[in-house]
């Protein structure tokens, strides 16, 4: 659920820029990567309008029983990043004919703002926006001429609940490759069972415990 919530975020931006509702696309979209600075090094000619999404936490949560499971209410950040070859503060401004960073966050604000996301998550809260700051450049960001706003966002995610029914086991077979890799197993045509094991065992378990 929280991996399909950080998709869910980048998704409402790609899909406003595709349906003509931004006047602009994005075009780089992804979670977070762990370590930026080299993720941009690795990547000297990022394609803008890019965004990121990534889970920061839990803050707290409820559990409603079966029925509803865990309510927990979480943090994530969106980053958004424009760049302009002219100078730093088109980065922020734009220059008419692309988007500043300025502008992407105000537009992903206005569209995440109340958004209940996707109906697959089953959100029971619309999105909440906490706050909205630029990120500090690093060198790479310098070099690239970008500029990058990360806003904060919370909601209430619902985890999943163990709903299957526990499976009944009362007979375990095992078959045994002996020595590992011997005459029975071809390591090259995948794991046991094998259609002649070395050895076997079925074992009765009895009936599960009430």
């Amino acid at each position: 659920m929280i991996a399909a919530t950080e998709l869910a975020l980048v998704d409402v931006l790609v899909d406003a820029g595709e349906a003509g509702v931004l006047g602009y696309r994005y075009h780089t979209r992804d979670t977070f990567p762990d370590q930026f600075e080299e993720y941009l090094r690795a990547n000297q000619k990022l394609r803008v309008p890019a965004c990121w999404a990534t889970f920061l936490g839990l803050v707290e949560g409820v559990d409603e029983g079966d029925d509803l499971g865990f309510q927990a209410r979480a943090r994530f950040a969106l980053v958004v990043a424009a760049m302009n070859l002219r100078n730093e503060e088109d980065s922020r401004h734009g220059d008419g004919a692309q988007p500043g960073s300025y502008q992407l966050m105000v537009d992903a604000i206005r569209l995440l703002s109340r958004s209940m996301l996707t109906p697959e998550l089953g959100l029971i809260e619309p999105v909440r926006i906490r706050s909205a700051r630029p990120i500090a450049r690093t060198e790479q960001m310098k070099r690239q001429n970008l500029s990058m706003m990360a806003i904060e966002l919370e909601l209430v995610v619902p985890l999943a609940t163990f709903t299957d029914a526990p499976v009944d086991l009362r007979t375990l077979h095992v078959d045994w490759d002996i020595p590992a890799f011997g005459n029975v197993h071809d390591p090259d045509l995948g794991p046991l069972p094998a259609d002649d094991p070395d050895a076997a065992d079925t074992m009765q378990l009895g009936d599960p415990a009430p």
